[in-house]
């Protein structure tokens, strides 16, 4: 009989022998692209960085060492030239989504994590008027209450005050975090726009709400923690190959990421039944989801189909919009002279309606071009989505960037190496909102303004591009606008932001002085 430590050398070797085997057997020809240390071998080395939050830096490093192709895992091509972005994500391409997403779906996956192009189309008729600029512009009102909520909350921390007793963040010589307010902000806003229960975070100053597990069974849990453990876990297990997914899963039981995934989709579930137990007199976006058989729509979606669908709006509602707000709020602190033209700008479109409040609606924003500027400056710089989403190559071969891919190979282009890329941008580096506008000196450069058009790319782009654009730049604007018209923010001393990737490129904390205006 064989002893354990003889059984585990045998196994070991056989995996060292297949997996060099592959390598050198090579069938679709990737050696002939570079790869970072073992990740030619492995998916285990893009594994490691997704785990510790750094993977598109590494990925970022890799291609600045190697090259605009790099082989991130085995069977993985990550790309970096503009061109590669329109052959992997433009409209027209054959690419599919990767099995990364149908991992991440674990069975029921919502539109944006279908990787069937049938089903994703049958999927997005059933969502696409939800996001329309009408039904936007509907749900508006509530997300201003929201933004009233947050500047009331925000004053009482300028000031060393918490909201609770559930107030457990720390206001330490004028200095607090403003990364949490904004993420409770997001999940507030999400919350009534959508289902019209609002968690109510901002008002009780912490992120408990309840979870529904698949029997109707009913916890409390951590909002922020529960997404966060279950993302950075998910992200990094998905990449496994499909035949060792769902072993991973079962070996890594005790992973404190593991049983969140399972709490967040509880999030969802809970809302979605309290919804439909409970009919809004106003118009939220879940009022507009085919839950009913109509003569357009005979076969309604399911209760399991709502929620996850509603676990991914609650999932891109909160975490891209807190990104994206942090992020921009960082970049104006870190930029005073820019800070001040914007309060200047928005100043000067505050009506006598909106003067106590200092909240403007999207219809008075939309005449203010250098908040848009700023917006989209901060997405440029900072992009939410730093990394390359995984597509998949279908038919014989697809040429990327001039080179043929054969099929079954995942392919990437990481946003962040796109925004940065100085042959596309001048000062790719620097937050110049004014590269924006054709009327100011560094926006006359009529090239850079096509790159800006065609490679900014914060909401990706194609056929699978975000549905919920509009929702997300009405809310953005509202918000920073709201911020900046009521107080001027100012770093911590040498303070410097740094980032945690999960599958957004999520801020760590940002730590700030708030002053009120006025």
């Amino acid at each position: 009989m064989l002893s354990p430590a003889l059984l585990a050398t045998l196994v070991g070797f056989g995996l060292a022998v297949y997996i060099l085997g592959s390598y050198f057997r090579d069938p679709k020809r990737l050696r002939r692209f570079p790869a970072p240390s073992f990740a030619a071998f492995s998916p285990l080395w893009s594994m490691w960085y997704s785990w510790n939050g750094t993977q598109y830096k590494a990925i970022y490093a890799a291609h600045s060492r190697l090259g605009p192709i790099v082989r991130i895992a085995p069977h993985h091509i990550s790309f970096t030239s503009p061109a590669a972005f329109r052959d992997i994500y433009g409209h027209g391409t054959s690419l599919v989504k990767d099995d990364f997403y149908a991992h991440i779906a674990d069975g029921n996956p919502s539109m944006a994590q279908a990787t069937d192009k049938s089903i994703h189309a049958a999927k997005r008729r059933n969502l696409a008027h939800v996001f329309s600029a009408k039904e936007i512009t509907a749900v508006e009102p509530r997300v201003m209450k929201s933004v009233a909520n947050l500047c009331s909350a925000l004053r009482l921390k300028a000031a060393g005050g918490y909201i609770g007793p559930g107030d457990n963040y720390r206001v330490f010589n004028g200095i607090f975090d403003l990364r949490p307010w904004l993420n409770m902000l997001s999940y507030d806003a999400i919350s009534s726009v959508f289902f019209t229960n609002e968690y109510g975070f901002l008002q009780t100053g912490n992120d408990i709400c309840s979870s529904m597990d698949e029997a109707g069974h009913k916890k409390s849990v951590n909002a922020m923690d529960t997404f966060h453990s279950a993302s950075i876990f998910n992200v990094t297990l998905a990449q496994l190959p499909s035949s060792l997914y769902k072993l991973g899963r079962r070996v890594l039981w005790f992973v404190h990421g593991n049983a969140q995934g399972a709490d967040f989709a509880g999030m969802s579930r809970a809302q979605v039944h309290h919804r439909l137990k409970n009919v809004s007199e106003q118009p939220d976006l879940f009022s507009r989801l085919p839950t009913e058989p109509t003569e357009k729509r005979p076969v309604p979606m399911s209760v399991e189909e709502i929620i996850a669908e509603c676990a991914t709006m609650l999932d891109a509602g909160n975490d891209t919009t807190q990104t994206s707000l942090t992020n921009c709020i960082y970049q104006l602190a870190q930029n005073p002279e820019k800070q001040l033209k914007l309060y200047w700008n928005l100043a000067a479109a505050v009506t006598e309606e909106h003067k106590q409040t200092g909240i403007l609606p999207s219809t008075i924003l939309q005449h203010v071009p250098y908040l848009r500027a700023v917006l989209e400056e901060s997405w440029r710089c900072r992009p939410p989505i730093a990394r390359g989403l995984p597509r998949r190559t279908t038919g014989e071969a697809t040429i990327i960037a001039g080179h043929s891919i054969p099929a079954g190979v995942t392919v990437s282009a990481p946003i962040y190496a796109l925004h940065r890329n100085n042959e596309l941008f001048r000062r790719a580096d620097d937050f110049i909102p004014e590269r924006w506008m054709p009327e100011e000196k560094f926006g006359k450069d009529e090239l850079e303004a096509k790159n800006l058009k065609e490679y900014c790319i914060p909401f990706s782009m194609g056929p699978r591009a975000c549905i919920g654009k509009n929702l997300a730049y009405m809310e953005v604007s509202i918000v920073v606008a709201a911020l900046v018209l009521n107080f001027e923010w100012e770093l911590a001393d040498g303070f410097v932001m740094d980032t945690i990737e999960r599958f957004n490129c999520n801020p760590k904390e940002l730590l700030v002085r708030a002053r009120p205006r006025g």
